[in-house]
């Protein structure tokens, strides 16, 4: 009698492992499912955006270029190779405009490389070293030159000078560890709505269930944008 108790549990203990290793690798591949459709999508982006202004740049359209070259840079991922690709064509616009003595389309295409790595950071900051060329060649440039020339007026009608010297702040840690829950819940949520609707096994209560999915899906979505705007 033992024996067989012994042996139940141990089919049970099996069958467990079994279940549990299953589930596992089903939520794994369905989370790397979405983190490579997410990738994915901002890489064709990025590479859509980048080929345009490359089009633009060899018809020396270089305010369109600009555009879309900040575009492609927005659409900022690890590994994205069109991101440098488009802040190398942003540095020749840059140089060219120089040796026309055009300041302020140089200026304009060191503050878009500049601005587009700023907006990318998270917990770590992305393109230090395309920031750190930026802010000393727009140093040289602004010193080099009387303020005036980049004087503009704004909406009140008053003039307002251009500052290469502007103040970014790091990002809050708190609004980015927010939009880093966010995000993650939100597609474990998905995970988890997708994974219960294929079971076979629903009971009576599944429409707890797919409350409960939908509701974390909605709140963790929530304070995923919440973070973004914050950060």
């Amino acid at each position: 009698m033992e024996i067989k108790y012994n042996n139940s549990l141990s089919d049970l203990n099996h069958s467990f492992k079994h279940r549990f290793i299953k589930h596992a690798a089903v939520i794994l591949m369905m989370f790397s499912i979405i983190i490579i459709s997410v990738w994915v999508r901002a890489l064709i982006g990025s590479m859509n955006n980048y080929s345009k202004g490359r089009d633009y740049f060899n018809r020396e359209q270089y305010i369109k270029a600009i555009t879309f070259f900040d575009r492609s840079m927005h659409w900022y991922t690890p590994f994205n190779p069109y991101i440098e690709r488009s802040a190398g064509y942003l540095w020749k616009i840059s140089k060219q405009a120089e040796r026309i003595n055009d300041k302020k389309m140089s200026l304009i295409a060191l503050e878009t490389i500049r601005n587009s790595f700023y907006s990318a950071r998270s917990f770590y900051s992305p393109g230090t070293k395309w920031i750190k060329r930026c802010e000393s060649k727009i140093g040289n440039i602004i010193d080099s030159q009387d303020e005036s020339i980049f004087q503009e007026k704004n909406n009140s009608g008053k003039d307002t000078i251009y500052s290469p010297n502007m103040e970014y702040n790091d990002p809050n840690i708190f609004w980015t560890i927010l939009l880093e829950i966010g995000l993650f819940g939100w597609i474990g949520s998905v995970i988890g709505f997708t994974y219960f609707y294929l079971r076979s096994d629903k009971n009576n209560r599944y429409v707890r269930t797919y409350c409960f999915w939908i509701l974390v899906a909605g709140v963790t979505y929530g304070l995923w944008i919440l973070g973004m705007v914050k950060a």
